[in-house]
């Protein structure tokens, strides 16, 4: 078996198991290259290629497949967790250490319910032997700026040294620097941790620049001479299909669509720890979301709504990347051509009952919304409604605006309700996704719930523990 071959083993492999499903598909975004390099790194990426050292001490040392699995998950799991964009002003190094600890707690996490016949490694082989992977168990339950802040604490950079990579194993390769899209360069720095000076090798690559060599052959199906002979015809995963995609795909719309793909890959990861809820998913979710409301969840039900009052709802032809397997996925729509959700109406309580502090973490969970959104209508409220506006952008100024009270007295979501169906019925809320409300449920909301059309997701976000019987939709404390 080559190495292409291998390649193809291990993602159709992970594209079977459903729990890693989500990582084999972000692989699909991916070239993966081997090389012969000087430097101990086994694994690296850039923006759309990875790329194995198939010279490390770390493949060298370990069974083939388990080790080039390990380090698939490894850097499939730095894409969909945003770790090059999350770096912003934090030293790379100590970055780059807190990454690792957070991916390689995750690869042991999963280790527990993948199905070990499809996705093969051993954790305790990867963080044990020589050239082991970073893994500590006192950072398993912590996010990657908690494990930052903590090894900043402890730690300091001794030196740092620079040099080009590819330059020495030009004449073994037989490879220019062309293979990466640039000349990378390998930072070698050692860091004195706890009284011990660790060293280490990150590299640095132009995240911007993709395989400008990558094999023609498609990452599915085995070599078949045939095939070669037909342009554009593969087997599936499974060997038995054949299908005929269409390969002439600009590589910049494939560029274009491949941070819509990884999205697609984080939802559908989130879902399945989600799935398992233990202590050590939930704190994987936060660093998914990220936000105070369960804005997830709020998406999807306004999603599944719009699905399903749809009739005519375009599905786009097949990309050759996502025809993974033709009996057991089905085909995906269209994204790059997707717009987003329609128009989200949000009321807020301004009762007496509810202080200045909730109105603000009102106001920045509106600015969250909008994010997803084409627009957003908000009604300020007491008893009465006096104060509506719509947004198509919400800077400074509009949320000084939206910080001001303009109310103080009890509470009724009558006149709410009335305003929403009217804002609908003008023809300015055509697309309108979801009603959101802002309240501390002491209101009237169950006898004139009625008011708002049924086919309506409504969501209340309350800091209120307890909550009155017979809401439709859903409630959410948020604090």
């Amino acid at each position: 078996m080559n190495e292409t071959q291998l390649i193809q083993r291990i993602i159709s492999r992970m594209l079977r198991d459903p729990n890693a499903l989500p990582i084999g598909l972000e692989l699909l975004n991916h070239d993966i290259c081997f090389l012969d390099l000087p430097e101990d790194i086994p694994a690296f990426k850039n923006a759309d290629t990875i790329y194995i050292n198939r010279s490390s001490r770390f493949i060298q040392t370990r069974d083939m497949e388990e080790s080039v699995t390990f380090l698939l998950l490894h850097e499939a799991i730095h894409t969909l967790f945003l770790h090059d964009q999350r770096l912003k002003s934090k030293d790379p190094a100590l970055w780059g250490m807190a990454t690792d600890y957070m991916a390689d707690s995750l690869i042991a996490y999963l280790n527990d319910f993948l199905k070990k016949d499809l996705v093969k490694y051993d954790p305790d082989k990867m963080f044990l032997g020589e050239e082991p992977f970073l893994y500590d168990p006192r950072y398993r339950d912590m996010l990657e700026e908690d494990i930052y802040d903590e090894i900043n604490k402890t730690s300091e950079v001794v030196s740092r040294i620079t040099k080009e990579m590819l330059s020495d194993a030009e004449s073994k390769n037989k490879k220019s620097s062309n293979q990466t899209g640039g000349m990378p360069r390998v930072i070698q720095s050692r860091i004195r941790l706890r009284n011990n000076v660790l060293k280490r090798n990150d590299v640095e690559v132009n995240l911007n620049a993709g395989s400008l060599n990558s094999s023609k052959k498609d990452k599915f199906g085995e070599e078949d001479e045939d095939a070669d002979k037909e342009k554009g015809i593969q087997k599936d995963v499974n060997g038995k299909l054949k299908v005929v995609p269409d390969l002439i795909e600009e590589k910049q719309k494939f560029k274009k669509n491949m941070a819509r793909h990884t999205s697609l890959a984080r939802h559908m990861l989130e879902e399945i720890l989600r799935g398992h809820g233990t202590t050590a998913s939930k704190r994987f979710l936060e660093s998914l979301t990220g936000v105070k409301a369960d804005w997830k969840r709020i998406l999807k039900d306004s999603l599944n709504r719009a699905l399903d009052r749809s009739a005519d709802l375009t599905w786009g032809k097949p990309r050759l990347s996502w025809l993974v397997n033709k009996n057991y996925l089905p085909y995906l729509p269209d994204y790059a051509d997707e717009p987003k959700p329609g128009t989200v109406i949000v009321s807020i309580d301004e009762s007496a009952s509810v202080g200045d502090h909730d109105v603000s973490m009102s106001i920045d969970i509106i600015c969250q919304a909008k994010d997803m959104y084409k627009k957003i209508y908000v009604i300020k409220h007491d008893t009465h409604v006096n104060w509506t506006r719509e947004y198509e952008s919400i800077g400074n100024e509009e949320k000084k605006a939206l910080l001001k009270r303009r109310h103080g007295g009890g509470t009724s979501h009558k006149e709410v309700f009335e305003k929403v169906m009217q804002y609908i019925k003008t023809g300015n809320g055509e697309e309108t996704s979801v009603y959101i409300g802002i309240t501390d449920m002491d209101s009237d909301i169950r006898n004139v719930q009625k008011l708002l059309a049924p086919w309506m997701p409504r969501i209340y976000l309350t800091r209120n523990k307890s909550l009155p019987k017979g809401i439709i939709g859903k409630v959410i404390n948020f604090y």
